[in-house]
């Protein structure tokens, strides 16, 4: 086998290791900034043509491929996420966003991207800027809808432990709940019945690759009745 076609091989290996859908955890930044443009057209292309009342819900990858023609609360329901994103990158994404009407709520699910373990994710730094970045989405989502619900973040699957945190996962969702509490947003947790106790990890076939869920519409439905809420 010759060299280049054993980098060729190589190449390969580490991008099948690597290239979970839409979270570009080896994906060159280049790329990722032009998915999301494209990605933060399609959104805004369904806020112009979103009906007076609506569910908005934003986040990451976890959020962009909940399947469409959903009705929660029996509202259309506006897809705003962005597959491989973090607080920073989402809080960028969501202030491009043009909003003609106020959602009757809106949701956010972010996290998964900011609990790589190259991001250092437990240390101080890495968690307040975490929390900071959350809130100013919170805020920036409270400036255009009544109601905002937060979501914790999913588990992870054991297979992809040496890419992602999974102690994190409990420690940033807690972050995130505080920080309902104080902001005044409500708290809710879609993904329970998928984790295997407090380890950060996902039970058995929850996921499909280990980090996306293996279906969407139940957590589209468990989410729903908190959506739904007072």
């Amino acid at each position: 086998m010759t060299r280049r076609l054993l980098a060729g091989v190589v190449g390969l290996a580490l991008l099948a290791l690597g290239g979970f859908a839409g979270w570009h955890l080896r994906k060159p930044a280049a790329d990722a900034r032009a998915y999301a443009v494209m990605r933060g057209i399609a959104v805004q292309v369904s806020l112009d043509e979103a009906p007076p009342e609506y569910v908005f819900w934003g986040g990451d990858s976890q959020v962009e491929l909940q399947p469409g023609g959903q009705r929660p609360c029996g509202l259309d329901f506006v897809n705003g996420g962005f597959s491989g994103a973090t607080a920073a990158a989402y809080l960028d994404h969501l202030t491009g966003l043009t909003f003609h009407h106020r959602p009757m709520v809106a949701a956010l699910t972010i996290g998964t991207n900011d609990i790589l373990l190259k991001n250092a994710p437990r240390s101080a730094e890495a968690a307040s800027r975490f929390e900071a970045n959350a809130e100013a989405i919170v805020k920036r989502l409270q400036a255009v809808s009544p109601r905002v619900v937060v979501t914790a973040l999913p588990p992870v699957g054991r297979a992809v432990g040496r890419l992602i945190d999974a102690g994190a996962v409990a420690d940033y969702t807690q972050r995130l709940r505080t920080l309902c509490g104080r902001l005044g947003c409500a708290f809710a947790d879609p993904f329970a019945s998928l984790r295997d106790g407090e380890t950060g990890y996902a039970k058995p076939g929850a996921l499909r690759d280990g980090l996306h869920l293996a279906a969407y519409r139940p957590a589209m439905a468990a989410l729903e009745p908190v959506l739904c809420g007072p």
